[in-house]
């Protein structure tokens, strides 16, 4: 079990407990009326993650990215990267926050599941009544529209293993690089949309379980091409740069090959995740890569999340 997933799968044990418990119980703090953000405290607490993942146990539901951002883990606004399980999400509500910066949000949860524009989260502090919000608040699982008016920004921890920006955090993850070459990509969404550009390895493209139907891809310099093989179907034609993007809308891509030219000494290599595994499969590098059969993904299984870079031939 990845760091990820065992937070994750500590929050789900919170559900129906309420503040007392988080409060009291996990944290010893006595009881706090917003408690939101001392729910995802706790559990990182339960965890070990605290110094690891999180700076402290924190009481706001901007303290998090405000203190740790950089060095912890990564703050981004909706709308520049998709969001993924285990992210912090943030809301702003008009009438219950008065910014005094960009951090600055109204209530904080947990990103359990992502599928297309509808995010499934684990919150804590939400549905009490009355006079007693407190008493009558508890850890609940909601379902939240991406595209809401009042889901402002998400917070990233660097967790072990996984992709990370090269400055701040802790860990072995893929630090983004272009060796000079930057690689631009990005993906449509089976029943879907396009999803926002991704450069290197700074994060990924796609949602997780949601199936690709489309590719685009430019470099900085030379040229890339790439095609797409459709789930009980055949390679598509091949596409250069974005004079075009590989893929029919509404059918599934399960393959993929990509190849840098007209940038001597590189090469671009690239995995995927597919739609049944949370993990990715091994990079490829070039489509005539013998060891890798010279694609990416798994026959028959769609291909749901992307990540390519350029490196130096060997």
């Amino acid at each position: 079990m990845t760091d990820r997933e065992k937070f994750l799968s500590v929050a789900k044990g919170y559900i129906g407990k309420n503040g007392n418990y988080v409060c009291n119980t996990k944290l010893h703090l006595g009881m706090v009326v917003d408690w939101c953000a001392y729910t995802v405290s706790a559990i990182m607490k339960d965890c070990g993650f605290i110094g690891k993942y999180q700076g402290g146990i924190y009481g706001f539901a901007s303290d998090a990215a405000r203190e740790d951002s950089g060095k912890y883990g990564e703050w981004f606004k909706k709308g520049t990267k998709s969001p993924q399980p285990g992210d912090y999400i943030m809301f702003r509500y008009s009438n219950y926050l008065v910014p005094i910066d960009k951090y600055s949000a109204s209530h904080v949860g947990i990103v359990e599941k992502v599928n297309g524009g509808v995010i499934t989260t684990i919150e804590g502090n939400v549905d009490g009544w009355g006079s007693d919000w407190a008493g009558t608040s508890s850890c609940k699982r909601k379902t939240r529209y991406l595209s809401s008016g009042d889901v402002y920004a998400f917070y990233r921890p660097y967790w072990r293993g996984e992709s990370k920006p090269a400055s701040g955090g802790s860990g072995t993850a893929v630090k983004p690089q272009s060796n000079g070459i930057d690689i631009t990509y990005q993906v449509h969404t089976a029943g879907g949309s396009w999803l926002p550009n991704v450069k290197n390895t700074a994060d990924y493209a796609g949602l997780e379980n949601k199936p690709v139907d489309g590719i685009r891809a430019s470099v900085s310099k030379g040229h890339i091409r790439y095609r797409v093989k459709l789930v009980g179907g055949t390679w598509l034609p091949w596409v250069t740069d974005r004079e075009d993007y590989a893929g029919i809308y509404g059918r599934q891509i399960d393959c993929i090959q990509m190849e840098l030219t007209g940038a001597s000494g590189y090469q671009a290599e690239y995995r995927v995740s597919t739609a049944k595994s949370s993990g990715y499969l091994p990079w490829v590098r070039g489509f005539e890569n013998k060891t890798d059969d010279g694609y990416a993904g798994i026959k028959g299984i769609a291909v749901d999340k992307l990540q390519c870079r350029v490196v130096k031939q060997k």
